[in-house]
């Protein structure tokens, strides 16, 4: 009989001693987070992905967001900016999705990074160009996400400067930015995980209800989707 392996068992050191102090607990909670992260990641490695519980939420509060945060529903998307899948998404059903969904309320858009290196060459330096763009400008986000695909495979290291050149951003903040260790540690941190949730694909969508910072009672969807998928998964997510 296969034993289910609880995520939590590894923290029994950390959660001994309470604390008052509210940096010390967040501090807590986040080597807590890393321990059930890295504990996926060796299960899935190993083939034992079974045998070790998936969490209740999966967080995105270090992800791109887009429209209302207090929407009942949050998507949450794992994609890798020379991935072809990824692209048809964003070309073929984005704009419309973005248009029923996003900028009716109805559903919190996150993005998150999967970039697939081993085959996509440019992909971690295209994720880290994506979100100094951010970081200058929200509103030049998803511009510089359609520039950044229609490149794609094509994507060199000038390619980068090229863009924040066209899209009017700082361009000497941008060089810094891209870098700087701290952009690049967010996307690492977002591929590992990617990784311990069991997402080897992109694009990878996980719908669930929106608690601000994770969703709750989700549903993995993996590949590219149409409108009527996402039809779907939100009404399943809502009870529909």
């Amino acid at each position: 009989m296969k034993k289910v392996i609880p995520l939590m068992a590894v923290t029994a050191a950390l959660t001994g001693c309470v604390t008052n102090n509210s940096q010390e607990i967040e501090q807590l909670k986040a080597q807590i987070n890393e321990l059930e992260t890295n504990q996926r990641i060796i299960a899935t490695n190993t083939n034992m992905a079974g045998l070790v519980q998936m969490p209740a939420e999966i967080r995105f509060d270090q992800g791109i967001a887009l429209g209302n945060p207090n929407a009942p529903i949050a998507m949450v998307e794992f994609t890798d900016l020379q991935c072809p899948y990824c692209a048809k998404f964003q070309t073929d059903v984005f704009p419309e999705f973005k248009k029923q969904y996003i900028d009716t309320g109805k559903v919190y858009y996150v993005a998150k990074e999967l970039p697939l290196s081993s085959i996509h060459p440019e992909a971690m330096n295209a994720a880290i160009a994506l979100r100094c763009t951010a970081e200058q400008s929200i509103e030049k986000y998803e511009p510089m996400k359609d520039e950044l695909f229609s490149i794609g495979r094509g994507l060199t290291e000038a390619s980068y400067n090229e863009a924040a050149t066209k899209f009017e951003l700082n361009t000497e903040l941008f060089f810094t930015c891209m870098t700087s260790d701290a952009q690049r540690k967010e996307v690492a941190s977002s591929y590992k995980y990617a990784m311990s949730l069991g997402l080897r694909s992109t694009p990878s969508f996980i719908f669930g209800k929106n608690t601000g910072k994770s969703v709750t009672d989700y549903k993995v969807v993996k590949g590219g989707l149409t409108l009527e998928e996402i039809d779907k998964a939100t009404a399943i997510v809502s009870g529909k």
